[in-house]
C-alpha cells in the first residue's frame, strides 16, 4: 500500500504560519512588541538608552521579567525624566511612547491576566481615538492646514519629501530654488527686505498638497469616529482604515516611530478579536521598519 505523503508546499506553510500566529496572540506579545518599540524607536538620552538596554538584556535572559511592573516602572521613569528635559524637542510619538510605557506598568500590577488585557485594550482604544480625533480637531482649527498650505510648504522646502515630490511629478528645481531663497534668510551677510521671501510654486504642487491634506484629515477623522462605537463591525472598518493609513503614510513621511507605535496599539486592540487583523498589524509593523531603507536616494538617483 502506498504511504500517504506528508503535506508540503504552500498549504503546510499557511498551516504553520496560522499556528505561529495563534501562539503569538495567546502569548504576551503586546509586552514584547512594546519593548521592541522602546528599544528601536525610543529616546536617545543616555538615561533611557541605559535603562532600555538593561531591560532588554534582563528579558532575554529571563522572559518572565517582562510581566513584572518593576521593569516597566524603570522604563516609564526613564522616559518621563527624559521627556521633561527634552519637552521642547521631543516628537509627538515620544510623548505617546511615554504614556504607553506607564500603561504597561499599571497593566502589569494586577496578577489577573484577563484584567491586564482589558487595561491594555481600553488604553489602546483610548489613545487611538485621542490621537486621531485630537489631531483632526487641531488641524481643523489651524489657519494654514486645511488650505493645504502646510503640506505645500513641506513639499517645497522639506528635504525628506523630495523623493515623494519627485514620484508625484513635482519639478525638483522648485525645491532647489526655494531652499536657496530660504537659506538667504539665515545668511549673516545678506539682508532680506522685511525678512520675507516669496517661494516658487505652481498649480500641481498646490493640487498635490491639497489632496494629501484632505486624505490625511478625513482618514484620521474616520478612524477616530469608528473606534468610538466599540462595535465589532465598526472596529473592523477602523482596522482597515488604520492599516491603510500606516502602510501609505509612513513610506513618504519618515516618522517611523509613530508608525510602529500605531501598529502596536492596533495589534493590542485587535489581538483577541481577529487573527487576520492581528497578522495585518504585524505585517504593517514590519513594513514600517523596512521603509527605513534609503529608497528616496534610489528614486532621486543620489
Amino acid at each position: 500500500m502506498a504511504s500517504v505523503a506528508d503535506p508540503v508546499g504552500p498549504s503546510l506553510l499557511v498551516t504553520r504560519l496560522g499556528e505561529a500566529l495563534r501562539e503569538i496572540r495567546k502569548g504576551d506579545s503586546v509586552t514584547y512588541l512594546t519593548l521592541f518599540l522602546a528599544v528601536v524607536f525610543g529616546f536617545q538620552s543616555w538615561l533611557f538608552q541605559l535603562s532600555v538596554q538593561l531591560a532588554l538584556l534582563v528579558v532575554l535572559l529571563a522572559p518572565s521579567m517582562a510581566q513584572r511592573p518593576a521593569l516597566w516602572f524603570l522604563l516609564s521613569m526613564a522616559a518621563s525624566i527624559t521627556l521633561v528635559h527634552e519637552r521642547d524637542l521631543a516628537d509627538n510619538h515620544k510623548y505617546l511612547l511615554c504614556y504607553w510605557l506607564w500603561v504597561m506598568c499599571i497593566a502589569h500590577i494586577p496578577t489577573d491576566r484577563e484584567l491586564r488585557d482589558r487595561i491594555i485594550r481600553f488604553n489602546a482604544r483610548f489613545f487611538l481615538i485621542f490621537i486621531f480625533l485630537g489631531a483632526a480637531l487641531q488641524k481643523f482649527l489651524s489657519s494654514t492646514y486645511m488650505t493645504g498650505g502646510m503640506f505645500e510648504l513641506e513639499l517645497l522646502l522639506d528635504d525628506r519629501f523630495r523623493a515623494f515630490g519627485h514620484l508625484v511629478g513635482i519639478d525638483p528645481s522648485l525645491g532647489e530654488e526655494n531652499l536657496r531663497r530660504f537659506n538667504l534668510l539665515q545668511h549673516p551677510y545678506v539682508q532680506v527686505l522685511d525678512d520675507k521671501i516669496k517661494l516658487l510654486s505652481n498649480d500641481h504642487v498646490h493640487y498635490v498638497a491639497k489632496l494629501v491634506t484632505l486624505y490625511d484629515f478625513y482618514v484620521q477623522v474616520a478612524i477616530g469616529v469608528l473606534l468610538l462605537f466599540c462595535r465589532e463591525v465598526t472596529d473592523m472598518f477602523a482596522d482597515l482604515l488604520l492599516l491603510f493609513f500606516i502602510f501609505t503614510t509612513y513610506l513618504p513621511a519618515p516618522v517611523w516611530g509613530f508608525g510602529v507605535t500605531l501598529s502596536v496599539l492596533g495589534f493590542a486592540l485587535a489581538k483577541e478579536r481577529s487573527q487576520f487583523m492581528s497578522a495585518a498589524y504585524l505585517l504593517a509593523m514590519g513594513a514600517v521598519v523596512v521603509y527605513q531603507v534609503p529608497w528616496g536616494d534610489w528614486v532621486l538617483g543620489t
